[in-house]
């Protein structure tokens, strides 16, 4: 199901046409920054709308289904949802779309209180606390904070927990591989793309800008 979703969503058109080519596609879960990231599972599964019909008679869904997809109300991530649902509703997926600020969308996440979602995911310094924040089994404290869906693999989970003990850098980084081989079969989340962060400035003025958006005056430089 999850894959067949994966090849309904035509991403190339999405950064050409919606984000007026301020993205790049990927298929992988963390960024090319973070240590650890694998280039090979950079590249996407292809747009498929008649692999997506397959997959989902293979599933019991052969006459498709009706399904709700929670989003963010921000401008560019609304038009984003909408695009994905006329998508989605031509192999056979009916979608409601349901935008809401991000105080009402974020506590569906935590609280698991959502079918169906799009959501970004700023890099921290380390893919540890991206994974253990998003695909870990959900404990009830701090891991699986962010793991809307409730997916669960003791596998993963083991991969997770040793990634955050592991002292030996070549070892840690064979540890976060075979995490993100994992994460790229089975799809507990769907990638779609990363955005460029574009910033203008006048001659004189330096910025050393976050990769989320954020502009701290501390790091604005006037010369």
């Amino acid at each position: 199901m999850r894959r067949a979703i994966y090849q309904a969503i035509d991403v190339e058109t999405i950064i050409g046409k919606v984000l007026r080519g301020q993205a790049v596609p990927t298929g992988s879960p963390i960024s090319a920054l973070l240590d650890g990231y694998l280039p090979e599972l950079e590249k996407r599964a292809p747009y498929d709308p008649a692999a997506a019909r397959a997959l989902l008679k293979e599933a019991g869904y052969g006459d498709g289904f009706s399904v709700t997809l929670d989003c963010v109300n921000v401008t560019y991530r609304a038009a984003v949802c909408q695009a994905i649902a006329t998508m989605l509703a031509q192999v056979g997926i009916k979608v409601t779309y349901q935008p809401s600020p991000s105080a009402t969308f974020f506590p569906k996440l935590t609280q698991a209180a959502t079918s169906f979602f799009e959501f970004g995911w700023s890099p921290a310094p380390d893919p540890w606390a991206t994974l253990n924040s998003i695909v870990r089994t959900y404990d009830g404290t701090s891991a699986g904070t962010f793991n809307a869906g409730r997916y669960s693999n003791p596998m993963l989970d083991e991969l997770i927990d040793a990634i955050r003990v592991e002292p030996d850098i070549a070892k840690r980084r064979r540890l976060i591989g075979n995490a993100l081989r994992l994460i790229h079969d089975e799809l507990p989340l769907l990638p779609l793309y990363r955005r460029k962060l574009t910033w203008a400035m006048r001659p004189g003025i330096t910025v050393s800008a976050w990769p989320n958006d954020v502009l701290e005056l501390r790091w604005i430089k006037i010369n």
